[in-house]
């Protein structure tokens, strides 16, 4: 599809960007956005960019990192002027914790203060609309003029697309929006604005690195988000496979296959503890990565129960004293001063910034060169012990699962992860988000990074990021599977609307525990630190007067829902139903599971 030649500042926009390949718009509708918004209705015809509406602007930008994450394209947001961006800044700085690239749009009112509307403009227009969220957006800029607004969005793409990658924000006032093009207006050739491409890292650093790797005795791997390239768990695989490394992967991206023998996530003490030379690859927070949460012992009162290690601010180190680190990726280009999502200042014996497949490549073939058949060897024991040892841990996983998890009521995540698996496991499936304490990473056979997308977490963006994934997904015959917090949804139950008036397929599955319920344990963490009695922990936490009926919830917007599902027999009867709904009549279908905690 081509587009006419642009009459207004808005058709402009909406050339460029169906022309750098934006797909969808999410937006919620308002008044200094209409320029836009009718430009990609009528000029655009609303394909490529078609208009996805949402409920809620923090819905418009979870969908937009969904779909990126789903895709590798960045999309649109449009935002209305100063409400609209802060309705969506909570999702936006998700995406700059997540290193995902969009564009979003946002307008103010009239610049010229003379023709502005009494009252409902002024409110409306602020002296920089960008300082909301400017300490968490990788660039943004307010253009004045046609030539400067298309410059404007070239190089926001630019900007959002080179790594480390994330949101970018621009802001237009609605009378340039809706102003006429000037006679004999060139656009700028698209062809010639390309993002750079990303460094490869500094040879002699790689090369020791190399030789690091050649020498040591038990190195480990500590990997994340390298699923998100194309390209990224292969090269992981080539390096870990050739001198016999395990891996230990960090976050919810796929990185290497659960079922591979060198994987060694859920065995993390006990793999580094050993280690000699631990190499960290686009690990976001080293510190969380190397260490573990332990009690605090020293602020209990002695023969008071101790505080569990999962609310704890005490850690401790895995590594032995003597570990050599190497430190591999962009994140240092990623660094600003507002927030501190950079983590902990961690020791690196060697630090090289540059594109981490490209690296791991050039690893790779360094140590090709360099291998001799003492390094050989090492390798091959190194091999066989991590196979044992990858054994170990899924027969752990297994054990747990019959002997601790299977028959517990409430539904256990254990039995749910289990029974969900044996839902899809043989259809073309993809969790679009979402967790189950791990116990899917435990169970699931993700081998790969096509079948996990997005993990969970935070509250208010989980349905929208499974959206966007799904939309990506739509029409592909693909079952797509989110796994839906009960908090989370709270916060943006009009993301069914969405999904129902757009037609997005998707099973949903409600890990419902009725809480917010990490801080029930920060609640219990802090009474017995108090000596106090436990009886109101849950106290301004729970989320059971009422229950909310979340099958309910989904009918009223023309959707299928199942549930409440208590016992733990009704759980694959239910599913079953569910999944029949969503494959073949493409609709969301929402099975409501009463769970455990945790």
């Amino acid at each position: 599809m081509s587009l006419d030649k642009p009459q207004y500042v808005s058709d402009l926009v909406v050339y460029l960007l169906h022309e750098l390949g934006v797909d969808y718009a999410t937006l919620n509708p308002g008044a200094t956005t209409r320029g836009l918004h009718e430009s990609l209705v009528n000029y655009g015809g609303n394909k490529a960019p078609e208009v996805i509406t949402c409920c809620h602007e923090e819905i418009a930008v979870a969908m937009a990192e969904g779909y990126y994450l789903a895709t590798g394209r960045p999309q649109v947001t449009l935002v209305h002027d100063i409400v609209g961006l802060q309705h969506a800044s909570k999702a936006i700085y998700e995406a700059w914790l997540n290193n995902t690239p969009m564009l979003i749009l946002g307008g103010t009112g009239p610049l010229d203060a003379t023709h502005r509307r009494p009252w409902i403009d002024w409110i409306h227009t602020a002296q920089v609309q960008a300082q909301l969220v400017r300490d968490y957006v990788k660039w943004d800029d307010q253009p004045h003029g046609a030539l400067s607004v298309a410059e404007a969005i070239l190089r926001a793409y630019q900007i959002a697309m080179t790594d480390p990658k994330g949101p970018v924000y621009l802001c237009f006032d609605v009378e340039l929006q809706e102003s006429r093009l000037p006679e004999g207006f060139t656009i700028p050739d698209l062809t010639r604005y390309r993002p750079p491409a990303a460094p490869a890292g500094n040879a002699e650093a790689v090369a020791e690195a190399a030789q690091a790797l050649l020498e040591a005795e038990w190195p480990v791997l500590v990997v994340e988000g390298l699923g998100r390239t194309p390209q990224g768990p292969a090269a992981l695989q080539a390096l870990a496979e050739l001198l016999g490394i395990p891996v230990l992967e960090q976050g919810a991206a796929f990185n290497l296959s659960n079922r591979h023998r060198l994987n060694l996530t859920g065995a993390n003490a006990e793999v580094l503890k050993q280690a000699d030379l631990v190499v960290t690859i686009d690990v976001r927070d080293i510190e969380a990565a190397l260490k573990r949460a332990v009690s605090e012992v020293e602020i209990v009162p002695s023969g008071l129960p101790r505080v569990p290690s999962g609310y704890s601010r005490r850690y401790e180190d895995l590594t032995p004293a003597g570990t050599k680190f190497i430190r591999v990726g962009l994140a240092d280009y990623g660094v600003k001063s507002w927030p501190t999502s950079y983590g902990r200042v961690y020791p690196a014996d060697i630090a090289i910034l540059g594109d981490a497949t490209q690296i791991l490549r050039e690893l790779t073939r360094r140590c090709q060169e360099g291998l001799t058949a003492a390094v050989q060897r090492r390798a091959e024991a190194r091999s066989a012990r991590a196979e044992q040892l990858h054994r170990a841990v899924s027969d752990r996983f297994q054990k747990d699962l019959r002997e601790r998890w299977w028959g517990q009521k409430p539904i256990s995540t254990a039995r749910l992860a289990a029974e969900l698996w044996e839902a899809i496991r043989g259809k073309d499936w993809v969790l679009v988000h979402g967790s189950l304490s791990g116990w899917e990473r435990r169970l699931w056979e993700m081998t790969e990074g096509a079948r996990c997308i997005a993990g969970g977490g935070g509250t208010g963006t989980g349905m929208g990021v499974a959206l966007g994934v799904a939309l990506a997904f739509r029409g592909t015959g693909k079952v797509c599977v989110s796994i839906q917090n009960d908090g989370d949804l709270l916060y943006t139950p009009g993301s069914l609307w969405t999904a129902a008036a757009h037609d997005i397929p998707m099973l949903v599955v409600m890990f419902n525990n009725r809480a917010y319920y990490q801080d029930v344990g920060h609640q219990t963490a802090i009474t017995t630190m108090r000596q106090r009695p436990l009886d109101h922990v849950g106290v301004g936490v729970n989320l059971d007067r009422p229950s909310t009926d979340f099958a309910l919830l989904a009918k009223s917007f023309s959707l299928h829902g199942e549930g409440p599902v208590l016992h733990p027999e009704a759980i694959q009867p239910a599913l079953q139903r569910a999944l029949k709904v969503a494959q073949e009549e493409k609709r969301l279908a929402l099975v409501d599971i009463v769970t455990q905690p945790r």
